[in-house]
């Protein structure tokens, strides 16, 4: 049941795509919204069908910036468009030694995973309270429960989304939001193929019980459960989408 607009941001990205087609796909209109505006000619040609462009909007924005969250939020209630649907989509990695990481670098990744998180649940949660309706859906990781090794910033960042989610959730369930986090494992797209050598890979799926890597599709199937009126009894939980790989301890 389509209850407003849905907003997602990271939209231009492997998961962002995948997330955006899913809800589109169940009626829910979406909002995308992704600090890379200059690549949304290029993703809209070769991401979404004329059908699903008919049912997006996009807007150019930096989760990391407080006050154009804000404005974003004032925009869209100004114009009328109720968000219903918020997904917390956009996320960094940022890897070195302990020894040797950078302020700057732990800032960034802090900024835009748990700092945006924050921003976007801070500035869409009181008008679902006030409708009486919403849905939150926050991105944690593998990395939050089994860190890999220089991850230190992104471990950080995503096991302080699970405590967030599980405190908000709280703070929102008696008005009828739900708050609930993914926790993705080794999930492939295409952006991943310059950035992983075939070995590494290879190590990675290794370690998966379910022996391959999950898919964008599977991701946003989580999303559109937790989106849907099935989910509405459930809240403050994180959702292992990982082959497994949470089990091994």
């Amino acid at each position: 049941m389509k209850r407003g607009y849905a907003i997602v941001t990271g939209a231009i990205g492997g998961l962002g795509t995948a997330i955006t087609k899913r809800l589109i796909a169940a009626g829910i209109p979406v909002i995308g919204t992704d600090r890379r505006g200059t690549d949304l000619d290029t993703w809209l040609n070769e991401a979404l069908d004329p059908k699903e462009r008919a049912q997006f909007s996009f807007i150019t924005l930096d989760v990391t910036k407080e006050e154009h969250v804000d404005e974003v939020a004032a925009q869209l209630r100004a114009e009328g468009k109720t968000v219903a649907y918020l997904i917390n989509n956009a996320g960094i990695q940022g890897n070195d030694k302990p020894w040797q990481l950078d302020s700057k670098n732990w800032h960034r990744v802090i900024a835009v995973n748990l700092h945006g998180t924050f921003y976007m649940s801070r500035a869409f949660s009181k008008d679902m309270v006030d409708r009486g309706f919403g849905r939150i859906v926050n991105f944690a990781s593998m990395y939050a429960y089994h860190p890999g090794e220089g991850q230190s910033p992104y471990a950080a960042a995503k096991a302080g989304i699970t405590g967030y989610t599980r405190s908000i959730a709280l703070d929102l369930a008696q008005h009828g939001v739900t708050v609930n986090t993914i926790a993705p494992g080794m999930i492939w797209h295409e952006r991943l193929r310059g950035v992983l050598p075939d070995q590494v890979f290879d190590d990675m799926i290794g370690r998966v019980p379910a022996g391959r890597a999950g898919r964008p599709d599977e991701i946003a199937g989580a999303v559109a459960f937790f989106c849907s009126e099935e989910s509405s009894y459930v809240t403050g939980q994180t959702l292992h989408v990982n082959g497994g790989l949470y089990l091994p301890g």
